[in-house]
């Protein structure tokens, strides 16, 4: 059953129990009311009756018109009527004392009468109303009661159901795009008017964000694979034209073939590294791991003495007692590839500097530069500078220094070395003492 159906049936049947609920009181009064009508012109009567002798004879018209009256002596003797037949008096009846009444409804040939019994000196007075007409008017407003309870449920599904219809056709608009979606995968879609601020149109504002999400990531994922492709296309090039090379020559001298194997050894560890680099910015893997709280200056110190060994420059490092709460790994990766940059952009061959302060992590070298138009670009993926182009790397280094950064809800940011090249400095969030206050050394 859809939602507009089931809405519209709640409708139906919430207003058609209120309206029976009305209509059964409306019902309720309106007979007490007419009943009360007929008791007051009983009593009216009993009033006339009670000034008269017994054997008086009742006007027919007066205060009488519309009634009937009979008059019963003590031993039972009807002396006058007008009902169409005769009301038995039982005996308790006729021994009411005068001036008391008992009020009764009294069936004769299937007719009801509203029966007003009154004690007399001698005797007893029977004064009563023919109920037909009122019981055709409670029939009439009864009929006209189910008729309207009809009407206005009958009214209330319709109205329901429209409105219904119009408040859930963003949300069938949100259905059909989800299902277009999952079977096609476009994600160019037509979304439901996004203008209201109910719980629907907030619920679209979502799935407008979470389709543009998608498409992001589909676009991400795409650039990823072409720019993966064109890294890995060179490198690959590279060794295919060496192995060529070494297949076709088989006469090369040996220094030649050592240059050669050496120049592909030199392609697979650029590929390899290239390789990992792709991986680790695809998977997105340094969310899946918990943060602990971590000195900054033997982490740095300890990968700068690597970065040295593998490329021979040297790396000096200048740290205070820093401690953050950090993901180890991906830390070490960050600060790896801030080093490696700064050494392969650094070609006066001279050493690299290094400084740890307060949680900020600051690498510096003595390379061209990067210019201010390309700053805002160097942390996308696969984005290379002019001067990058003829060097080795992958364009992901600082991309995943900054994704490292944003993990961790810092940042990093790159300026002008004094005296000529660039620093970037990776910023983190100090670690909480005891107090929760950011300290700076271990406790």
């Amino acid at each position: 059953m859809s939602l507009r159906l089931r809405v519209a049936l709640t409708l139906a049947l919430v207003t058609s129990v209120a309206s029976i609920g009305v209509g059964v009181v409306s019902y309720r009064l309106t007979s007490d009311r007419l009943f009360e009508a007929v008791d007051e012109s009983l009593v009216e009567a009993t009033q006339v009756v009670l000034s008269r002798r017994i054997n008086e004879r009742f006007p027919e018209r007066g205060p009488f018109d519309g009634l009937d009256v009979q008059v019963t002596r003590t031993d039972g003797t009807v002396l006058q009527s007008t009902f169409p037949r005769e009301l038995r008096v039982t005996p308790e009846l006729l021994m009411l004392r005068p001036g008391r009444t008992i009020l009764a409804d009294v069936d004769l040939d299937r007719e009801r009468f509203r029966v007003l019994f009154v004690g007399l000196d001698g005797g007893l007075v029977q004064v009563g109303r023919d109920l037909r007409e009122t019981e055709r008017v409670l029939d009439r407003l009864r009929e006209r009661t189910i008729a309207l309870v009809a009407v206005v449920t009958v009214l209330a599904g319709a109205i329901g159901a429209a409105v219904t219809g119009r408040m859930t056709r963003p949300l069938r608009r949100l259905t059909e795009a989800a299902a277009t979606v999952e079977e096609t995968g476009r994600l160019d879609i037509d979304l439901p008017d996004r203008r209201s601020r109910d719980e629907v149109g907030r619920l679209s504002d979502a799935f407008s964000r979470m389709i543009a999400a998608l498409s992001r990531s589909r676009a991400d994922q795409a650039r990823l694979v072409q720019d993966a492709g064109h890294e890995l296309r060179t490198p690959l090039t590279s060794i295919r034209t060496n192995l060529d090379v070494l297949e076709r020559y088989a006469e090369l001298d040996e220094s030649d073939r050592r240059e050669m194997v050496a120049a592909m050894r030199a392609e697979v560890d650029e590929l390899t590294a290239l390789v990992n680099e792709i991986v680790q910015a695809a998977s997105g893997e340094i969310e899946d791991v918990e943060p602990e709280r971590v000195a900054l200056g033997p982490v740095v110190t300890a990968v700068a003495d690597r970065v040295a060994q593998r490329t021979g420059r040297e790396v000096l490092v200048e740290a205070d007692d820093s401690v953050v709460d950090a993901r180890v790994d991906p830390l070490r990766r960050a600060v790896s590839n801030l080093l490696d940059n700064a050494a392969k952009f650094d070609g006066t061959g001279g050493h690299i500097d290094v400084r740890v302060a307060q949680g900020v992590i600051t690498v510096s070298d003595r390379g061209p530069g990067i210019p201010m138009e390309e700053r805002s670009r160097v942390f996308d993926r696969f984005h290379r500078t002019e001067a990058a182009r003829s060097l080795p790397g992958s364009g992901l280094g600082l991309a995943i220094v900054a994704e490292v950064a944003r993990a961790h809800g810092g940042d990093v940011s790159i300026s002008d070395r004094v005296g000529g090249g660039t620093e970037v400095s990776l910023r983190l969030r100090l670690a909480a003492d005891e107090d929760g206050r950011a300290g700076n050394a271990l406790t």
